[in-house]
């Protein structure tokens, strides 16, 4: 409720305004378990590993493993979040060459590392930009775990630049 500068008239604020989310800091956050990344520095120096989807650059990227080796799906990984954290959707942007993109993911989450829920699944575009997913409600965990069901070209490879869970809290 807002007064307003005539002492007899109150104005009532839009209860349904949603405020604009706030990408979670990531400092500290640690990936604790992933089924591939590329390891060898292929595509640039440091490129290939999953910390970079949570590195806040989109220039950077997570990659499955391809030099000399044969990455095998399903693919997936976990990061932690040091503490529980209240998240009300998450932003992706895609690798930003646009390829080995991923079409469709789903996400987990958890307070232990043991027992997981599912988000269910998301579907991305092939663009470069942000991609908002947000949540049909809040939810509370300290990791989660993303889990690549589809790549836009059909290959047994993947890859993304970010992934950022956000709270509208």
């Amino acid at each position: 409720m807002i007064q307003s500068c005539e002492a007899d008239k109150i104005l009532i604020s839009d209860t349904d305004l949603e405020l604009p989310p706030v990408v979670l800091d990531t400092s500290g956050w640690q990936v604790i378990d992933y089924t591939s990344q590329e390891d060898n520095d292929g595509e640039g120096a440091g490129n290939g590993r999953v910390f970079n989807t949570i590195d806040g650059d989109p220039n950077t990227f997570w990659h499955t493993c391809w030099l000399g080796c044969t990455p095998i799906p399903p693919h997936s990984f976990i990061i932690d979040m040091l503490e529980s954290k209240n998240i009300d959707g998450f932003n992706f942007m895609q690798r930003q060459s646009l390829t080995r993109n991923i079409e469709i993911l789903s996400i987990e989450i958890s307070n232990d590392n043991v027992n997981w829920t599912s988000l269910g699944e998301f579907t991305l575009e092939k663009i470069i930009e942000v991609q908002d997913r947000p949540l049909d409600q809040s939810i509370q965990a300290r990791y989660f775990k993303v889990n690549v069901i589809k790549v836009f070209d059909g290959t047994d490879n993947a890859a993304l630049a970010e992934i950022a869970p956000y709270s509208r809290t």
